[in-house]
């Protein structure tokens, strides 16, 4: 179904959860200007819908060529009704709200066109702050189409010199400014089919003969559509999940699709299209892609189908299925995706499913290494990896509720013993194989739409009605001052508390917070003691630690002189948190630019000295501090003397 197609449908059937009384949008074709080097061929580096961390990208990166420094052109008449100063996101950032009830927004900007620049600067001088949010009075900054109001920058989480810019409509939705006609974007290339992964949603469930996710590598053909190149075998229900990107004319960069269609036997299954979608759900990213392999791997997959859990994104057409499917054994099914860009260029990938129901293997080579014993958490399945079993088809004896269940081996692959268990019928607590018995971390099922709290000796777990997508097999462990709750691959829709209490002595808690860590990365939380324990709250799961940090930022000179000063400025594990500066004890405004570790002097006025006493204070999230000082010597004067002219001696004729 094409997209001009499903835009009719769109908003009578998707779309009632969130504007019952919304009518179709109509795009005003033509109102808008291009806000950089308009009436000019311009090019995208992100396109709308981009799947991001955490968030859908909302609008589009314009390119500026690679540098800073285009002006950038205000769209349409209105007025500016919101200007922001951030260390990250947007950065500097102006919105500007136009009659017709539409805002365009204009991100990463290197700085404010004036009068709004000194405006904003006063605010900043006057709260003493790195970061301001301002809402102007509606006739305080009026502007025109065309009036220059920026220029582009990289400010904020920019990863490079771009504009971002937005259009949004009168309830705060994120809409596709390619819709609204700009002659400035071409595009005539297809996107593309990178991988498509495949994975069993319930226990009875198999593909390829295995209960784990299968990786199938699209092929193109002569005539642009893709196959896998053989068949796929599965059984029970299943999820499809997509690796794709677009391409756009002129640039090399891979953008984020517009539309997917999954059709089985000609009906469709699944149908997504992030032409236009609120604000306020972009965190639901989290569970329309998969968190665990973004998390885990950095790629964002995006499922075609809708996760429990995954009820409040309104880009989806109802189904019945919500993209799950159902393979019996015997049954032969025809199966086509489609994805679309904004500019309707499509490709398609056509494949088979066999429904096949396979023997399994469920005996074992004995062997006399020491046992192993590893799970996981599939959906609602645990699943039990055994590896050097002692005799060919040994069960294992799980204690769920204080009784003992006997569980044989489900199937064996590559020497692995593999045994599943169905977690909705309750938590084990431990397993025994072979006589070695071990015991599981499970501590809580945990459900959404409720508050859930679990506490142990040394950690509580709470959790508000909105803070889980779906039901939350809880795990936790500790051990000294290192601790895990949950899994990193399970995501959250809102914080969760929780408090930890350390069987090691802590020697400086003032100065010791709490940590996520994920593969070498370590997330600052702020944290608060009380009574030997730590208090946090987090929007993600997974392995944790106590981290002392005593040491204070450092910073070092790269310039000072009377027209600006700037410093490098690093900070070894909990980040920075303050800087202020003054000149002979008066403070001067200040940017800072994570990327670059750079703090620089802004001036109040372009007549702004800088001579004097130069003082940094610096501050990180520990409350470690450091103050720098120097002096701005005043400039020497430069005296231009003028060139001593020498006057040639008259030369005297001798008299004949």
């Amino acid at each position: 179904m094409k997209k001009g197609l499903f835009i009719l449908l769109f908003h009578s059937l998707a779309w009632l959860s969130f504007a019952q009384q919304q009518k179709q949008l109509r795009y005003p074709l033509g109102y808008f200007q291009f806000p950089i080097n308009p009436n000019q061929r311009n090019y995208l580096a992100g396109g709308m819908g981009d799947l991001r961390p955490n968030h859908f990208h909302a609008g589009i990166d314009i390119k500026t060529q690679g540098r800073e420094g285009l002006p950038v052109y205000c769209a349409a008449d209105g007025y500016v009704s919101e200007v922001r100063v951030q260390t990250k996101g947007y950065g500097n950032v102006i919105f500007v709200t136009h009659p017709n009830g539409f805002v365009t927004v204009y991100g990463h900007l290197q700085s404010f066109g004036e009068p709004l620049g000194a405006y904003v600067r006063k605010n900043r001088i006057a709260q003493q702050t790195f970061t301001i949010t301002l809402k102007p009075q509606i006739d305080q900054f009026k502007v025109k189409r065309g009036d220059i109001i920026g220029i582009s920058g990289n400010t904020g989480g920019s990863g490079g010199p771009h504009l971002h810019f937005e259009i949004r409509d009168t309830k705060n939705n994120i809409l596709n400014p390619l819709n609204f006609g700009f002659s400035e974007i071409k595009d005539e290339l297809p996107p593309i089919f990178q991988s498509l992964l495949i994975k069993p949603l319930s226990i009875n469930s198999r593909v390829a003969n295995d209960f784990s996710m299968r990786t199938y590598y699209p092929v193109r053909q002569k005539d642009g559509t893709y196959t896998l190149g053989g068949n796929v075998n599965a059984i029970g229900d299943i999820g499809l999940e997509l690796l794709a990107v677009d391409k756009m004319s002129g640039t090399q960069n891979s953008n984020g699709l517009t539309c997917v269609e999954l059709l089985v036997d000609g009906q469709e299954q699944y149908y997504s299209n992030l032409e236009q979608f609120p604000s306020e759900v972009s965190h639901d990213i989290n569970v329309h892609d998969d968190f665990g392999i973004e998390q885990l791997q950095g790629k964002r997959v995006q499922k075609l189908f809708q996760d429990d859990g995954n009820e409040e994104l309104p880009i989806y057409r109802s189904s019945r299925s919500k993209g799950k499917l159902h393979i019996e054994d015997g049954k032969t099914h025809q199966v086509s995706i489609r994805i679309w860009d904004a500019y309707e260029n499509n490709a398609t990938l056509n494949f088979t499913i066999i429904g096949k129901k396979e023997s399994y293997n469920t005996t074992m080579a004995i062997s006399a290494a020491p046992l192993t014993i590893r799970y996981e958490i599939a959906e609602n399945t645990l699943v039990l990896k055994a590896q050097h079993l002692k005799t060919p088809t040994s069960v294992a004896t799980l204690v769920v509720n204080n009784e003992s269940v006997v569980v044989p081996i489900t199937f064996s692959k590559q020497n692995t013993a593999i045994y599943l268990w169905d977690l909705r019928k309750g938590l084990p607590q431990t397993i025994t194989i072979d006589g070695i018995t071990k015991p599981f971390s499970f501590l809580k099922t945990c459900f959404p739409n409720q508050t859930n709290e679990v506490k142990t000796e040394s950690l509580q777990f709470i959790s508000n009605t909105r803070a889980i997508y779906d039901t939350l097999y809880l795990t936790g462990l500790s051990s000294g001052k290192n601790f895990s709750i949950g899994q990193a691959d399970i995501p959250l829709r809102k914080e969760v508390s929780i408090t930890f209490k350390p069987t090691e002595a802590i020697l400086f808690p003032e100065k010791t917070s709490v940590y996520r860590v994920l593969n070498t990365e370590r997330e600052f939380l702020a944290s608060k003691w009380q009574n030997n324990s730590v208090l946090f709250s987090t929007e993600k799961l997974g392995n944790f630690t106590l981290l002392t940090d005593s040491i204070p930022p450092r910073i070092s000179l790269v310039k000072k002189n009377k027209d600006g000063f700037s410093f490098k400025i690093y900070d070894n594990l909990s980040g920075l948190k303050r800087v202020k500066a003054t000149v002979n004890g008066q403070y001067v405004l200040m940017d800072y630019d994570y990327k670059r570790n750079l703090i620089w002097s802004l001036k109040e006025n372009e007549n702004q000295v800088f001579e004097g006493n130069l003082s940094i204070d610096v501050e990180d999230n520990q409350g470690n501090t450091f103050t720098y000082q120097t002096t701005i010597e005043k400039a020497t004067p430069v005296v231009v003397r003028p060139k001593k002219v020498e006057i040639p001696k008259k030369k005297h004729r001798k008299k004949k």
